[in-house]
This record gives structure tokens, sequence and C-alpha cells, in this order.
């Protein structure tokens, strides 16, 4: 990793609608094209609010090859995903890292799976991502 190699901090941020979204439900985030991420540098900042009694919110990896069908991307250990918040807790700031498998595919996302309960107009969640540019060996 070069020292000057550029940093993308905040990168194709966007807002999720999740009001209404049941149990089981992932909320797509935004869509990355993947060549020009540094290998092992990629993160979501995920910013949520889970005002719904019982809600959960978790942070889901995705990829694609073609941008159209989407599969989930988990680490070596095959952990489900990270739960980020639970029903009436404040507002908060997690980054998460990209699997490894994100850097093998064409396009990465990271998502919200909805659980335990609807989610409602006050549940929130914006997606970024930070990483380091690859320019090239």
């Amino acid at each position: 990793m070069a020292v000057n190699t550029p940093i993308l901090s905040g990168a194709k941020a966007a807002d999720l609608t999740l009001n209404g979204a049941t149990t089981g439900t992932v909320v797509a985030g935004p869509t990355l094209l993947t060549p020009d991420v540094e290998v092992g540098t990629l993160s979501a900042r995920l910013a949520v609010t889970a005002a719904t009694a019982t809600l959960t919110l978790a942070a889901l990896w995705e990829v694609s090859i073609n941008g159209t069908t989407w599969e989930q991307a988990r680490g070596l250990s095959n952990a489900a995903p990270v739960v980020l918040t639970t029903g009436t807790s404040a507002a908060l700031v997690r980054h998460v890292d990209a699997p490894s498998a994100a850097y093998g595919h064409r396009f990465a996302r990271c998502s919200i799976l909805i659980g335990g309960t609807t989610a409602g107009a006050s549940d929130l969640a914006n997606v970024s991502y930070d990483y380091r540019r690859d320019l090239g060996a």
C-alpha cells in the first residue's frame, strides 16, 4: 500500500428505506464497483437507528458478478451477519470490514438485514464506503 494512494471516504453514501421491511428482509445498500478498490481496505460505514422495540438491524455483505444477482459474502468462519443495534437504542455509527470474497467479484455492497419485527418510519440507515484506490502495480 503506497503512502500516496488516494483514500476515498464516504463513497456512494445512501439513505436506505427501512420503513415496512419485515423480518428476514435484506434492504440493499449502494452498489460499489470493486476492481479499483485496493485489496484489504474496503469497509462500510453504517449510521443506523433502531427505534422500534424488538427490531434488530444487522450488516450483511453481498457480492455479484453482474450487478443483478446477489449472494451473501462471509469470511472463512462463515459467521452470521453482525447485529449493529436493537430496538429503542440511540443512533450509532459502526464500520464493518468487507470479507475477502468482495475482492473476487465485480460488485459488492453492504446491506441491512431486518430482524425481530417490521421496521417503522423512525428506523433509519445510511451506508457509505471507505477504501484506498488501487492505482495498479
